[in-house]
């Protein structure tokens, strides 16, 4: 997926322009949207819960967390912004540290692909296109202003501000790269320590040579999405069916069906995907229709108020322990 972000940069970067935002359209039904809406059965998992009214009970503060951010973002939507551009930097960092082995060989390998990828991603967006890549969160600040008519006058930066600082994340992000590289190869993993680094130049030029849109969409659709995808597919408390021990699995999750399990995934996710649909209705009035720029931004929208619980119940989740070919 990032080599074709890529290439399509380098063949015809009028493309990523016009595909922009489908990789966010594609990933409301497959990897995307899913993944997070899977936080439904994972909360009730990691929490022992059985039962409708129970789950509900235990999931009402991740709902409290949803609304404490849709809260700021009305009120604040430059501050919230921000706050998301961050906290989506370490999420997707985070999560391929663990996808990829890093977290196991040590803090500095952890950490430096952790910061080093979510910064070469989002800082060298902003650095190489400061206007477009501020543009989705410049339209949901003014949908919201004038959702309030008018009256939030709250403080939005400036993709000219914002691009300094962009310049400075695209520098440490190569810091953190190679700290990761090198703490790796001192572990004797090189052949994870070049993947690592292969990873990191294509995340980097797609940011660098394609339109924003198109690059965050298809690393969140491609690789943050299906990596997590993955990782619940081959976690045997997440992955059983209910009427079953979660010690002890039936058929196909334990096999080496792997397809099977990332389609279940799916299946687990629509108790959650169901009530989100509606959910995206009134943001895609808000934002100017049903097209796909529309649903693009509005699933930014989305995300801005989800991040931050589906992350923090992300870190509960144990280690994966089944293979995907079981």
């Amino acid at each position: 997926m990032l080599a074709f972000g890529v290439l399509s940069a380098l063949i015809n970067p009028a493309f990523t322009t016009t595909a922009a935002p489908w990789p966010f359209v594609i990933a409301l039904f497959v990897f995307g949207m899913p993944h997070g809406c899977a936080d439904w059965l994972v909360s009730a998992r990691l929490s022992g819960r059985v039962g409708l009214w129970s789950k509900i009970c235990g999931f009402t503060g991740y709902l409290g967390q949803m609304l404490a951010c849709l809260a700021l973002m009305a009120l604040l939507p430059g501050a919230a912004a921000l706050m998301f551009l961050c906290l989506t930097m370490f999420h997707f960092g985070m999560a391929d540290a663990t996808a990829v082995g890093a977290d196991k060989d040590g803090f500095v390998a952890r950490w430096g692909l952790a910061l080093g990828r979510g910064m070469l991603l989002l800082s060298t967006a902003f650095a190489a296109h400061p206007i477009a890549a501020w543009a989705p969160f410049e339209q949901i600040g003014i949908a919201l202003s004038s959702w309030q008519h008018g009256a939030a006058s709250a403080w939005m930066p400036t993709p000219e501000q914002m691009r300094p600082l962009a310049l400075i994340g695209v520098a440490a992000g190569v810091v953190f790269a190679l700290a990761n590289a090198l703490a790796r190869w001192r572990r004797g993993h090189a052949r994870a320590a070049v993947a690592d680094l292969v990873e990191h130049a294509l995340v980097a030029l797609m940011a660098a040579l394609a339109d924003p849109l198109f690059a965050v969409g298809i690393f969140f659709f491609g690789v943050h999405a299906f990596r997590h995808t993955r990782r619940l597919a081959c976690t045997r408390n997440i992955i059983a069916p209910s009427h079953t021990n979660t010690h002890i699995i039936a058929k196909p999750y334990t096999t080496n069906n792997f397809f099977a399990r990332l389609i279940r995934v799916h299946v687990v996710s629509l108790p959650l995907l169901w009530p989100t649909i509606p959910c995206m209705i009134p943001l895609c009035l808000l934002l100017g229709g049903f097209h796909a720029h529309s649903l693009a931004v509005a699933s930014i929208a989305f995300y801005m108020i989800t991040t931050l619980p589906h992350h923090l119940l992300g870190l509960r989740l144990p280690a994966a322990d089944l293979a995907p070919a079981a």
